[in-house]
């Protein structure tokens, strides 16, 4: 008795067409981001320009990585401390991640951190960090940072200015921990990997 390769439907063809070229455009984007360089906008708005960069990059790992659970009514993103993307996180406001609408919540300590996918810290002083972290670790949460050294702290994904580009490292013991997996794709872009020896 042969067995037949099972043909998909040209329904489901179309479908797993669009779903790739879906997922290219997005690691275009991602990789577009890798080479802009903020220096390029007038002193003035250089600030805000670092600032929606890295909101671009926080709505991209965002749909790089999973969950075990999200919640079925949002997709949380949060920031931690006083405003530390100088208010450009809005532009990300009706727009969705993982097929939920996209939520915006900006903490001023970890007691509402259950109801975060994601977590952007500012800077804080090392030994406010060392607590974070070891809060957060505990949590299916993605955290981001351009912190120095964010991924050596045990953060998952570190943004930095290297040469007038942003780059990231990312920790992949770290996210194992939370639970979370990250897409090859996205380990692919990065210019280091932690992970467990």
């Amino acid at each position: 008795m042969s067995c037949q390769p099972t043909r998909s439907t040209p329904l489901q063809a179309t479908a797993a067409y669009h779903a790739r070229r879906a997922g290219h455009r997005v690691l275009f984007l991602l990789t577009l981001l890798l080479a802009w360089l903020p220096a390029l906008s007038p002193a003035g708005d250089a600030e805000q320009t670092e600032y929606r960069v890295k909101v671009a990059f926080l709505y991209n790992f965002s749909r790089f990585v999973k969950w075990p659970d999200i919640p079925p009514e949002h997709f949380t993103v949060c920031t931690l401390g006083s405003d530390p993307l100088g208010g450009q996180l809005d532009r990300l406001l009706n727009k969705t991640v993982h097929e939920r609408p996209l939520r915006i919540m900006h903490l001023n300590s970890l007691t509402q951190v259950d109801d975060c996918q994601l977590v952007y810290i500012g800077r804080l002083d090392t030994l406010r960090l060392h607590d974070v972290i070891a809060v957060l670790s505990k949590q299916p949460v993605l955290t981001v940072s351009d912190i120095d050294n964010f991924t050596e702290y045990g953060g998952i994904i570190g943004l930095r200015l290297i040469d007038n580009k942003f780059r990231f490292e990312i920790n992949t013991e770290a996210a194992g921990a939370a639970g979370l997996s990250i897409s090859s794709k996205l380990l692919s872009l990065a210019t280091t990997i932690r992970s467990a020896e």
